[in-house]
């Protein structure tokens, strides 16, 4: 049975997908406001939505809509997904149809009128395509009934270019499916994630910056190591007045996007605001493919290592050991594990990746199906101990999916001090298809979720650091960002308290420096837990694990 055939018939099987979005996605350029500009994705990672801006990051010149181009999807293929009859047919069914046309409009820099049900140019000060999928189902629903559905996709279609309509049907699809089935479960060209994301090198066009929308203005949020944008002199937080004399306060997510992204641009003029002070700063794209995998030293005597893992793609283990072999020749005292706003990838990595600390078959993670007919399975480490010394991991609240099972898989094992935010809290995993109502198209649903060693699921709950630098940095995460994400039995996550939360991890011999000005603090934090970690033998404390699926 087909999913549209599913859909159809009333299954109402909660599903997932990864897609990579506010694209998603926005940002994640699609609709999620919170989204970052150089997208965070993959399968096991955030969502498949996202997967669809990511034009950024091809590893070649031919685009995401080119890939989509080549499926041969089109709005025909919605029909039978999408009418009036069906969207009126239940609640759900209405959410769903409803989330198509307010996400995708505003790509467009249209919104949906809740007194007409007709769409209109985005005012100045909306600052609607800052939202996520949940902000905006709650603005919308209940207020806004009399919809032609089909005559609005209909608009956005006549006002999308040729070329990219074939992608514009897929994220049509994909809006619908992250309501009535869960945010997860998606569709992608069957051959775009073996030729693009599965690889352990960036796109060439790939500057180093990701970005966020507050208020009309765009700051950067994060600085690739090694990257044209760090070579350049960009620096966190700077708000972006212009790019190339273009001023970006009008502007969306995409249109940013194709600006940085746009090949034939070898240098990119910054105006950025950095406290207070206007300061002109000029980029030279080199054309580099930078690694998922960075390293280098700090201290003042260059005594820790810092590898910094930025997506869980083939070949990351490989690399993480090379690293780690380095690292060991240097004689360095201390590692710093940095999977800040890492959105996962391919969960074997991380189970190699954890062998790289823990040692060969160790439980890694447990993954649990949801349908009773298939069997569990225990995933162990696959490679030997690398690294022996003391280390802490560094975490936010887009940490996800991968980076959440190493992450918290080390601190089961007591084997690291995890520092940061409470992460984002994906615990479900997704598996491809051919579908059927497209052979050149691949449908990823979830399938189940995957438990950490301790038998504890992520899904919503996240993993809680050791050490909490942030108690308040939940608006990026799975329950805040999306509308109906999936909720298991006998799920906890309601019921932690906020001392579960807020925990900060201490010990008498540790005098942590509260070094607010480093101008990445939460490194500095970590430098400095990690100096209290070499000195002493304490067994780090933890919470007590206890199952949360049974």
């Amino acid at each position: 049975m087909s999913l549209l055939n599913s859909v159809n018939h009333g299954d109402g099987r909660e599903w997932n997908v990864g897609a990579q979005l506010k694209a998603l996605l926005a940002i994640i350029v699609t609709a999620m406001g919170f989204v970052l500009g150089a997208v965070l994705a993959g399968v096991g990672g955030l969502s498949a939505k996202t997967l669809l801006s990511l034009q950024s990051k091809v590893e070649s010149t031919k685009k995401i809509e080119n890939y989509w181009q080549d499926t041969g999807l089109s709005m025909q293929d919605i029909k039978p997904l999408i009418s009036n009859d069906k969207c009126y047919s239940s609640e759900k069914y209405f959410e769903s149809c409803l989330n198509v046309v307010v996400e995708n409009a505003l790509n467009f820099k249209l919104k949906l009128s809740i007194e007409t049900g007709q769409l209109l140019a985005i005012g100045k000060h909306d600052h609607l395509d800052e939202k996520t999928e949940k902000q905006l189902m709650e603005f919308y629903n209940g207020k806004v009934s009399l919809i032609d559905f089909e005559g609005l996709l209909q608009q956005l279609a006549e006002l999308e270019q040729p070329a990219k309509k074939s992608m514009l049907a897929a994220k049509l699809i994909n809006s619908f499916l992250s309501i009535y089935f869960d945010p997860h479960t998606y569709v992608l060209p069957a051959n775009y994630y073996d030729e693009v994301s599965g690889k352990i090198a960036r796109s060439k066009f790939f500057v180093g910056l990701s970005y966020e929308k507050i208020n009309g203005e765009f700051y950067i949020k994060k600085i690739a190591k090694n990257s044209d944008a760090e070579l350049a002199g960009l620096k966190l937080n700077d708000k972006i007045i212009s790019i190339n004399s273009e001023k970006l306060s009008d502007k969306g997510y995409a249109e940013v996007s194709n600006i940085l992204k746009n090949e034939q641009t070898s240098k990119l003029a910054f105006e950025v605001e950095r406290k207070q002070q206007i300061v002109n700063i000029e980029l030279n794209r080199t054309y580099r493919e930078l690694s998922h995998v960075q390293y280098n030293t700090t201290g003042t005597d260059k005594k820790y290592a810092v590898i910094t893992l930025t997506k869980f793609n083939s070949g990351a283990c490989g690399e993480i050991s090379t690293r780690l072999k380095q690292a060991n020749k240097e004689n360095v005292k201390g590692l710093i594990l940095d999977l800040r706003d890492n959105p996962g990838g391919q969960l074997n990595e991380a189970a190699c990746i954890a062998g790289l600390f823990l040692g060969k078959d160790k439980k890694a993670y447990y993954v649990e199906y949801f349908d009773e007919d298939k069997s569990n399975e225990v995933v162990l480490t696959s490679d030997e101990k690398i690294y022996h010394g003391p280390m802490v991991v560094l975490v936010n609240s887009f940490s996800a999916s991968a980076s959440e099972l190493l992450a918290g898989g080390l601190q089961d094992y007591k084997r690291a001090l995890v520092v940061g935010e409470r992460t984002f809290g994906k615990g479900t995993f997704q598996e491809p298809e051919q579908w059927t109502v497209k052979s050149t198209v691949s449908l990823f649903k979830t399938q189940g979720v995957y438990l950490l060693p301790s038998r504890t699921s992520t899904q919503l709950r996240g993993v809680i650091p050791d050490v909490v630098l942030n108690a308040e940095a939940d608006t990026r995460r799975e329950d805040v960002v999306y509308f109906r994400p999936v909720k298991l039995k006998n799920n906890k996550t309601n019921k932690l308290r906020n001392s579960e939360i807020e925990k900060d991890f201490s010990f008498s011999s540790c005098k942590v420096q509260k070094n607010r000005s480093a101008e990445d603090i939460y490194l500095s934090q970590g430098i400095d837990y990690l100096g209290c970690v070499q000195k002493t033998d304490i067994n780090l404390a933890q919470t007590e694990f206890k199952s949360i699926i049974q």
